[in-house]
């Protein structure tokens, strides 16, 4: 009932994200911390910087109802995943649940070079890595292996890594988060997904379908 080697995954991942929890809550300012943040923010990031805007917008109370859209389109091209979705959803819990307990001041003028979004929750850990994330993977999974063959699911891998990079760095240089706000952030969205799909009886709901349809083509 259990895949073991994704299981461990989740284990080690969540180790990791409550070994750096615990250090951040001991240690709100962490020099190194702003060090990379700074050179972040004087990198000329391109074209890139023009979707930085996008993320922090997509991030706020606009994403739930995006939430909503996507579990929607689930529940209508495939029923099957809406399992995986539903508790996908609760990675939210997760960050509520952190950022009350550490609470963990923002990046300040004088700490970095540009402070340019005021968030008002906890810095750490970021809920726009654990949303971006969490939806991402979602949408590749419950959507993407349903319809994309098997390079076009190579290929939305790659999509979501991207999106997950690109959303980090616009976190860093809009000075909303340092940079281990966004890596545990990572951290626990990937432990939860993981713990998620390591019980046979969800993967299978997201991927058995998946790998039904391979077959046909094949």
């Amino acid at each position: 009932m259990i895949n073991r080697p994704l299981f461990g995954v989740a284990v080690l991942t969540a180790a990791v994200a409550t070994a750096l929890s615990i250090y951040v809550a001991g240690h709100p300012f962490i020099p190194q911390d702003a060090e990379v943040e700074r050179d972040v923010q004087s990198t000329n990031w391109g074209p890139i910087a023009l979707s930085f805007p996008f993320f922090s917008w997509i991030g706020d109370a606009k994403g739930f109802v995006f939430e909503v859209v996507i579990f929607a389109a689930i529940l209508l091209f495939n029923r099957r995943a809406w399992i995986f979705a539903a508790g996908a959803v609760l990675s939210g819990g997760w960050y509520v649940l952190v950022s009350h307990l550490i609470n963990r001041p923002r990046p300040t003028p004088s700490q970095v070079l540009r402070v340019t979004e005021h968030p008002g929750a906890s810095s750490y850990p970021s809920g726009h890595t654990i949303f971006i994330v969490t939806v991402t993977v979602v949408l590749l999974l419950c959507l993407g292996y349903r319809f994309l063959p098997r390079w076009g699911r190579l290929a939305g891998w790659v999509v979501v890594a991207f999106l997950v990079t690109t959303n980090a760095v616009g976190r860093m240089y809009t000075g909303a988060h340092w940079p281990t706000d966004v890596l545990g952030g990572f951290l626990i969205a990937v432990a939860w997904l993981t713990f998620l799909g390591s019980f046979r009886w969800v993967s299978s709901r997201v991927l058995g379908l998946a790998h039904r349809s391979s077959s046909a083509r094949t």
